[in-house]
């Protein structure tokens, strides 16, 4: 039930509920869910903290309202490849592959300067660098930067050997709309190369990528390098008709 005396707003309760619901397979992929009046009687509310709750999940992507039929659980695709708005650990677990990732800077709000390329050029963002390995092998680097506004006391958080896509979700009830991938190959500096277990004269695969947050483009921005040596790194494309 809801704490009407907790400093968690009663709609992010709400919709912590229905999340557990979702992933316990309570509501299975196409369940509809019980309707806004329903949900505000159930838990003595009004119908607008109940809508706030849903346009929460909806936003994160778990549920879609259908006119004139209801709000249903969404299908999601179980493929995730490593380009994906899913995340990078997300493209590992999905194929089955444990992984590990060590974070090599801890989260730190620097000012960004002299990088055209970074969104974050001429001000301040989260930084963050980790490295992931499987098997004890490191396979992929990634520098990361984050809205400092959008993403406000990340820095305070433990992400060694978690999933920043699912904290993003789950912490800050926000998932990206879409995103822009840049892909280069490229040789690295010494630091990264003995960090990645490379000369620096090895190539590796690069990739600049933006991602696009409702209401906050360029909400992260992160580097990835991406040992291609020892996994074929992909990325699914589809048509602008194809479903989601």
């Amino acid at each position: 039930m809801l704490n009407h005396t907790s400093p968690i707003p009663l709609y992010h309760q709400l919709a912590d509920i229905l999340l557990d619901r979702i992933r316990s397979g309570e509501y299975p992929p196409g369940q509809m869910i019980p309707s806004e009046t329903t949900l505000a009687k159930q838990y003595s509310i009004g119908r607008p903290t109940v809508r706030q709750a849903m346009d929460t999940l909806v936003q994160k992507g778990l549920i879609q309202r259908k006119r004139g039929s209801g709000t249903f659980v969404r299908h999601v695709s179980p493929q995730v490849d490593l380009f994906s708005l899913a995340g990078t650990s997300q493209a590992f677990l999905t194929k089955g592959i444990p992984i590990e990732t060590r974070i090599i800077k801890p989260t730190v709000q620097i000012q960004i300067t002299h990088d055209p390329e970074n969104p974050f050029n001429d001000q301040t963002a989260f930084f963050l660098s980790r490295l992931t390995l499987t098997k004890g092998i490191p396979v992929l680097l990634e520098d990361i930067y984050l809205n400092p506004e959008l993403f406000m006391g990340i820095d305070r958080i433990d992400l060694e050997n978690k999933s920043l896509a699912q904290v993003v979700s789950d912490l800050y009830y926000l998932a990206p709309e879409n995103g822009n991938q840049q892909f280069k190959v490229e040789t690295l500096d010494s630091e990264r190369a003995s960090l990645l277990k490379l000369t620096t004269s090895d190539p590796v695969l690069t990739v600049r990528r933006t991602l696009n947050f409702p209401q906050a483009p360029n909400g992260i921005f992160s580097i990835l390098f991406c040992r291609t040596d020892k996994f074929a790194f992909s990325q699914t494309i589809q048509s602008e008709g194809s479903s989601s």
